[in-house]
């Protein structure tokens, strides 16, 4: 009997969707069990909307905690239907590598706030010294800036 798969990567990636130029970007965070990254990418790199990069090793065990959790919400997430289909949004896609190399890619055409317990989870091992990635987003991080 063949060893079971382990999950040794997460690839989000995410858009703006139709936006004006000026504003529109791609992001991309991986997770893998000692590490996460992030990447952002502007189609305009200017003084307000900055090329944005970082990332961390570690041992903690928080993280490993955290890490553990996320891996094993993921598949109610990836066997989930959307009931919506937003088209003026960019989309979510969301790659899988397992630890025999094979890979497992979808993309939702939904907001953050589709993976809203998977995001929340994900969202605390961020970093406090960096901006949330933009793919993480949820709605009331939208409100908080109009009520600013």
């Amino acid at each position: 009997m063949g060893e079971a798969k382990e999950i040794t990567k997460i690839i989000i990636k995410g858009s703006s969707g139709y936006c004006a130029y000026s504003e529109a970007y791609k992001d991309r965070l991986t997770i893998e069990k000692e590490k996460i990254s992030y990447e952002y990418l502007p189609e305009e790199e200017t003084k307000i909307n900055p090329v944005r990069k970082w990332n961390y090793t570690t041992n903690s065990p928080l993280y490993q905690t955290l890490y553990e959790r996320i891996i094993k919400m993921l598949p109610e997430y990836l066997c989930k239907d959307p009931m919506e289909l937003v088209m003026d949004i960019g989309g979510i896609e969301i790659t899988v590598i397992y630890s025999d190399k094979t890979r497992y890619k979808q993309e939702y055409m939904v907001t953050g706030d589709f993976f809203r317990d998977l995001f929340v989870e994900i969202r605390h091992m961020i970093p406090e010294t960096e901006y949330m990635p933009a793919v993480l987003l949820l709605a009331e991080d939208f409100h908080e800036e109009q009520e600013e």
